[in-house]
């Protein structure tokens, strides 16, 4: 969350936890812009239900664009992008000015709600390590990193080329409302 945007402060416990919405969790940062995508893919894999990032409206970043690098990010318009295999339903987005305390609350709590709603991310298991093949494997041509993936993808009986539809698309929270948008 920047901590430029919706002033919270008065929300938050000693440990960042949010009066009023179970389960949520605040990271301030300087600014929006700050949060990459591999930062919120990392904190779904490592177990949360749910992203909010929350940056300044768009268009009043005190940090002139962070705000629009991260929503394009999270659109598929400007890399670093998240990885086609990120669930977009359990990312939400929220430009807001300072004094927007109660559409955070109101926005979030909603989405946490949804996010409960949702059945829970498959987790996979850790593969199995095998061991090294005999010394015919320098014979053998180096593999591509798509061969390795359609060969992985083969195995558990999926498609590697199926395309993942991109976030526009999407009908889950991931959304713009900045008024730029709206007009």
């Amino acid at each position: 969350m920047c901590e430029r945007s919706a002033d919270v402060n008065d929300l938050l416990d000693a440990d960042g936890k949010v009066k009023g919405v179970d389960g949520l969790h605040v990271v301030k940062l300087p600014c929006s812009g700050m949060v990459q995508p591999n930062m919120i893919e990392t904190a779904l894999k490592a177990g949360a239900a749910g992203v909010v990032v929350c940056g300044c409206q768009i268009g009043d970043c005190y940090y002139r664009e962070g705000n629009k690098m991260i929503r394009e990010r999270l659109l598929g318009n400007r890399v670093p992008t998240l990885k086609k295999a990120t669930d977009r339903r359990r990312i939400l987005a929220l430009w807001l000015s300072r004094p927007q305390k109660d559409r955070f609350l109101a926005d979030t709590a909603e989405f946490v709600k949804f996010v409960a709603s949702l059945p829970a991310p498959e987790v996979a298991a850790p593969a199995a390590a095998k061991p090294a093949p005999a010394a015919k494997a320098a014979e053998k041509p180096a593999e591509t990193k798509a061969e390795t993936a359609e060969a992985k993808a083969a195995e558990d009986g999926k498609d590697a080329k199926a395309e993942v539809p991109p976030v526009q698309e999407n009908k889950g929270p991931i959304e713009d409302t900045s008024s730029e948008a709206k007009s």
